[in-house]
């Protein structure tokens, strides 16, 4: 009998459109999977496309789950007055499903004048994972 016949061709094409679908459901941009580029590799690199030095890169896209780090960063510096640690701040560890540097531009234009503050106030969550669990 011959190895890699019968239902396997059959079910293994599913098996990755099923994966693809999951990865996406958890925030992988579909671009990033069907290429294979992890999410933080794709946030470096958009990152440092958008004129981030390599440290603060690294440290923008840390633990990312998608590129909307380097994304919101891109945009804090294009339409804010912030300085690249400060977008760095703001944009760091933001989900896909959030916008830090829209939050920003908002709350200067129409509340707050101290950028510290507006920092404060549109910094995203950090997401930490439980420790050992016994």
């Amino acid at each position: 009998m011959k190895t890699g016949s019968g239902t396997s061709r059959f079910i293994r094409p599913w098996a990755g459109a099923a994966l693809t679908a999951v990865l996406g459901v958890l925030g992988f941009p579909p671009a990033a999977v069907a290429q294979g580029v992890v999410p933080q590799v794709s946030c470096y690199q958009r990152a440092t496309e958008g004129g981030l030095d390599d440290s603060l890169a690294a440290q923008l896209c840390r633990g990312a789950r998608s590129s909307t780090p380097a994304e919101c960063f891109v945009r804090a510096q294009d339409e804010g007055s912030l300085t690249q640690s400060q977008a760095v701040q703001l944009c760091q560890f933001a989900a896909p499903d959030e916008d830090p540097a829209g939050c920003y531009l908002q709350a200067r234009q129409q509340t707050f004048t101290d950028p510290s503050r507006v920092l404060q106030l549109c910094q995203p969550a950090v997401q930490h994972c439980p420790g050992n669990v016994e």
